[in-house]
């Protein structure tokens, strides 16, 4: 733990990680559920699916280690039972259509969940941008991310849409 980055943080700093156990909760369900979209999808247009699903699935991982780190760096716990996460989390997961071929319904399904991450993102950066700057930088980044997983998804939803 870090006693003094702790110390510096003007916000009560349990409320803070609660909140980034929210993030961690979402990003597990994410990671998981863009690696078993990225082994599932299938048809004719579904190269360039599997291929962003996979990384999108290696980059949510990456939020949940940063998240992760951050806990423990205020001296907190993050959860440790993915059987947990579905009670933490600021969305729900969602079960990836039954046909493997429905690309369009996973990536539709998908932008919701980087909509609800950026918003999560976006709000902990707002709670964090004066009390506790090494959090609100990690919002910031997080809030990259997601805006652009959410462009290379509403790119690859027109692109099955002109097919």
């Amino acid at each position: 733990m870090a006693k003094v980055g702790r110390e510096i943080i003007k916000m009560d700093v349990d409320e803070l990680i609660a909140e980034l156990n929210k993030g961690v909760a979402a990003e597990l369900h994410d990671a998981f559920r863009y690696l078993v979209l990225s082994k599932m999808a299938s048809g004719p247009q579904s190269g360039e699916v599997v291929e962003l699903f996979a990384q999108t699935a290696q980059d949510e991982w990456n939020h949940l280690g940063l998240l992760i780190d951050r806990i423990l760096q205020l001296g907190g716990r993050p959860i440790t039972r993915p059987a947990d996460a579905e009670k933490h989390t600021y969305v729900p997961y969602k079960d990836p259509p039954q046909d493997p071929t429905d690309l369009k319904q996973m990536i539709e399904d998908s932008l919701e969940g980087e909509r609800a991450a950026i918003r999560y993102w976006a709000g902990l950066y707002e709670k964090t941008i004066t009390a506790d700057p090494v959090t609100a930088r990690l919002a910031a980044d997080g809030i990259a991310d997601e805006v652009s997983d959410e462009d290379n998804l509403e790119r690859l939803i027109e692109g099955l849409d002109k097919s």
